[in-house]
């Protein structure tokens, strides 16, 4: 085969992809538009909102206020304060006592060996949830009055053990935009987030941990988080288990009702990452090179392909600047339909190695015994 044929069958290559990922894209955000569609409840069984909190005395106030004001009822709060070393257990004790009857705070008693510190926090919280409805939800989100209501009408619609979603990510910073979509990439490339509701496959599952509303018979069933007290990425692998166990998974659209401002700046957010990219991957150095290659090839060398070949390559410089259109016309898509800075579609190849460059930085870290830290915590 010659160069020139091997050009045209990578330049293919990447066209179909970037269409593919156009396709995915277009037919995500249409489910998204759908899945929005249910009117919240006001009324109903009993929800309990389980908030895992560490260190987040910047953010937990404007949660719980946000939590408080919901209009479902009834209702029970409940914040495990996991050993924060800041303010954060001042300030929840501080609402506890101001709303006794709606709000409870547990204050964690160290870490137990074998347990990650979210799905610690996860379990005790499960166990001391009184709900026919559990809702885990992040302590830096903030949540509108109808957030409860409106998972709680999601579930039964749908008939679902656990229903999450992608809620409003606010991005203050250019270095945050370099890294926080990389949560969308998902469904840009690989999941068609509408199946993952219809198809039995645990594979085709997706949860994020700001917004997990689990009917509580079947989190029983698994004993709570105890076959996840080791993972980083709980959320995902619970989804998968709970396909596994034949429950059913509903992934939708929650940007009305949920907003998160996940990190303050790159560094944070380059960190951050890193715990979890690399987990997504199942610490799988295979997956890892497969991942990079598969990148590199399709996402990324097009634009300098097409930008510049040898001569008697037009025909498939041609074919990789269509590649390159198609590709940008779905990163304008997503920007719109997540509500994302304008400028993101200019800077995604920027995005897409710095999720590469994360989780080899995770995986060399955990290759050599070392871990990422993560508020005052180290994660393997």
């Amino acid at each position: 085969m010659s160069l020139l044929q091997i050009a045209s069958f990578i330049a293919w290559l990447c066209l179909a992809v970037s269409l593919l990922a156009l396709c995915l894209t277009s037919l995500n955000a249409l489910w998204m538009l759908r899945s929005a569609k249910p009117k919240a409840l006001q009324t109903g069984p009993l929800v309990s909102v389980l908030v895992p909190a560490r260190d987040e005395e910047e953010n937990i106030t404007a949660c719980l206020d946000s939590l408080i004001l919901q209009r479902y009822q009834p209702l029970e709060i409940i914040v495990y304060d996991d050993d924060s070393t800041d303010r954060t257990a001042a300030i929840l004790d501080r609402y506890a006592a101001s709303w006794p009857e709606k709000l409870q705070v547990i204050h964690g008693k160290g870490l137990e060996s074998g347990w990650y510190g979210k799905p610690k926090a996860m379990q005790v919280l499960f166990e001391a949830a009184k709900g026919e409805w559990l809702y885990y939800t992040d302590a830096d989100t903030i949540h509108q009055p109808d957030s409860v209501g409106f998972s709680l009408a999601l579930a039964r619609r749908y008939d679902s053990d656990l229903i999450s979603g992608y809620v409003q990510q606010h991005i203050g910073s250019l270095g945050e935009a370099l890294v926080v979509p990389a949560i969308y990439l998902l469904s840009m490339f690989v999941m068609p987030l509408g199946l993952v509701h219809t198809l039995r496959a645990p594979a085709i599952s997706h949860a994020i941990g700001q917004s997990m509303f689990f009917k509580r018979s079947f989190l029983a069933r698994l004993d709570g988080f105890k076959l996840l007290k080791n993972k980083v990425s709980e959320d995902v692998y619970m989804a998968r288990l709970i396909k596994r166990r034949g429950g059913r998974v509903l992934f939708a659209d929650l940007k009305d009702h949920v907003s998160c401002r996940m990190y303050r700046d790159y560094t944070s957010a380059i960190v951050g990452l890193s715990k979890n990219v690399y987990d997504y991957f199942g610490k799988n150095q295979a997956v890892l090179v497969a991942a990079t290659a598969g990148i590199t090839l399709v996402l990324l060398l097009p634009l300098l392909a097409s930008l510049w070949l040898p001569s008697g390559f037009e025909a498939a410089q041609g074919i990789f600047r269509f590649s390159c259109l198609f590709m940008f016309a779905s990163w304008v898509l997503l920007i719109l339909d997540r509500r994302l800075p304008w400028y993101l579609p200019f800077f995604y190849p920027v995005l897409l190695i710095n999720v590469l460059s994360t989780a080899w930085r995770a995986a060399r870290l955990f290759s050599t015994g070392r871990a990422v830290e993560w508020k005052g915590r180290m994660v393997r």
